[in-house]
């Protein structure tokens, strides 16, 4: 998680090149390092600066926290001075960009950065919602059981999932060429291949295969699995939008099924 103080605004500063939007237990940290490392990229030092998000005042008089309620309040000003003055491109990620409960993002996006270049990570989709509820089982705001929360369909836990329906606002604002979709199960087993295309994507030297594309970025613990008759109710709700974004990408990925993955 982000550190609970934000960089203070520099005196001049400049606008990101790429950002990560998401998804959510994707493998967003591990692909912002990445990046990061690449001695062409240099991403911003806080993860999940929220810029994008939040209200349009100030949601209280913390500052130290406004990045868990969105930052937008702060100016466009104080968003460029986060970002590095020096090196060739810049960026960074907020998952909470494809949240359900931030539709404005890409419009307000759009009307900043019009020509940034868009990364997405998508991941078996009941594989990522059991990683979320573990993440909300640990932090204490979820006590219910597994199959109680994952088809609420008032949680997260399966719009999160739905991909192609999280990229649509962004596809209607940006040109398709601008949105790169990473399939996380790829990144993690095939890193230079995969991280080569996202550097060419960026506008980076995609040929580039540095010390730290050979090390596992932490992941936290996966301590969830679905007993079948949950994964397959999960997958049934979320199926039809695997299938516009297999569309999408015109991609099988046939790293995901309705039966469980192999451990």
């Amino acid at each position: 998680m982000p550190p609970s103080t934000v960089a203070a605004p520099r005196s001049a500063g400049r606008l990101p090149d790429v950002v990560v939007i998401g998804a959510m237990k994707c493998g967003t940290s591990a692909l912002h390092s990445y990046l990061d490392a690449h001695p062409d990229i240099a991403m911003a030092p806080v993860k999940e600066l929220n810029f994008f998000t939040g209200p349009e005042q100030a949601p209280h008089d913390d500052p130290s926290t406004w990045w868990r309620d969105g930052q937008w309040h702060r100016g466009v000003g104080w968003y460029a001075g986060q970002l590095d003055l020096d090196a060739p491109l810049c960026g960074e990620s907020s998952p909470g960009y494809t949240s359900p409960d931030e539709p404005h993002v890409a419009r307000r996006m759009a009307s900043v950065v019009p020509a940034v270049r868009l990364v997405y990570l998508v991941r078996d989709p009941v594989e990522r919602a059991l990683s979320q509820y573990a993440h909300h089982r640990r932090d204490g705001t979820e006590h219910r059981p597994m199959a109680e929360a994952l088809l609420d369909p008032g949680s997260q836990y399966l719009s999160r999932s739905r991909y192609h329906e999280r990229l649509v606002p962004f596809l209607r604002r940006f040109r398709r060429s601008q949105v790169h979709v990473v399939v996380a199960e790829r990144l993690m087993a095939r890193r230079v291949p995969e991280m080569a295309r996202v550097y060419a994507h960026v506008g980076a030297d995609p040929t580039w295969t540095g010390q730290a594309l050979g090390e596992l970025v932490h992941v936290a613990e996966q301590r969830y699995g679905a007993p079948p008759a949950l994964r397959a109710e999960v997958w049934d709700r979320v199926g039809d939008d695997v299938r516009l974004l297999r569309e999408l990408l015109d991609d099988a990925v046939d790293e995901w099924s309705p039966m469980p993955p192999r451990r």
